[in-house]
């Protein structure tokens, strides 16, 4: 029997028309498809367009975010996923994971490509992009993402706020991603280096409860929830929005 294969799709920002003709397609034509969860997120909206687009008799299966602190812990964890999605991948099965934005854009299914690769060296894989979500926060907000020769950096806010400041000092665009409890010092150090208004924010981009601010400053005391599923775009020279 033919082997199957693994796609892994990306779903696009959160609006349910921004995926790819080509990922509707493979989640009608998948066998199974698995969907990432985390038990410190309340979002479903990645399981809902599975939902909205499997094809009949999908075998649709929830996958949690491996988030202990033990590196090894998480590797098992990604490890004894690839073990059961090989098994079904040589039955001749073909599986989804599906991604929030693109695959290959901070996203958990790097590290389940990764374990796959590491059980099944030639495993039969196609990367779907998807549209990230820091360039559906562009569209909603006319922000120019590049522009000519402008160098564009991407970073996720985890990092050190002393990365976020050099970074901010190298010039060009800028795009924060993983916003999360770190907004306050984000909006704090746009006020210190004067760029508050270079800069835009849009979370949950194309949900329903999607919010955008173009003034910053409304955000000096947010929850610090507000940040979730949020993006900033700043430029750091005098480069307008279109």
């Amino acid at each position: 029997m033919n082997g199957g294969i693994f796609y892994a799709i990306g779903v696009g920002p959160g609006d349910p028309e921004l995926l790819t003709l080509k990922a509707i397609r493979l989640l009608q034509e998948s066998h199974s498809i698995y969907v990432p969860v985390s038990r410190l997120s309340t979002q479903t909206w990645v399981a809902d367009v599975v939902e909205m687009y499997a094809g009949e008799g999908a075998e649709v299966q929830t996958v949690s975010f491996s988030l202990g602190a033990d590196r090894q812990e998480r590797q098992e964890h990604w490890r004894q996923t690839a073990i059961e999605i090989i098994e079904q991948l040589r039955s001749g099965r073909n599986v989804a994971f599906v991604s929030l934005g693109d695959p290959l854009l901070y996203s958990t299914c790097i590290y389940l490509l990764r374990a796959l690769r590491e059980q099944w060296s030639q495993v039969p894989v196609e990367v779907v992009p998807g549209i990230s979500a820091y360039a559906h926060c562009a569209a909603l907000t006319g922000f120019a993402v590049g522009e000519g020769e402008q160098p564009v950096a991407i970073l996720p806010t985890v990092t050190a706020i002393q990365d976020i400041r050099s970074a901010l000092q190298r010039g060009g665009t800028l795009v924060l991603m993983k916003i999360g409890r770190h907004l306050a010092d984000i909006i704090s150090l746009l006020e210190e280096n004067g760029l508050l208004d270079q800069a835009v924010f849009v979370a949950r981009a194309g949900m329903p409860e999607q919010r955008i601010e173009t003034d910053l400053r409304s955000l000096r005391g947010a929850d610090p929830a507000v940040g979730n599923l949020a993006v900033i775009l700043i430029h750091t020279d005098a480069t307008e929005t279109l």
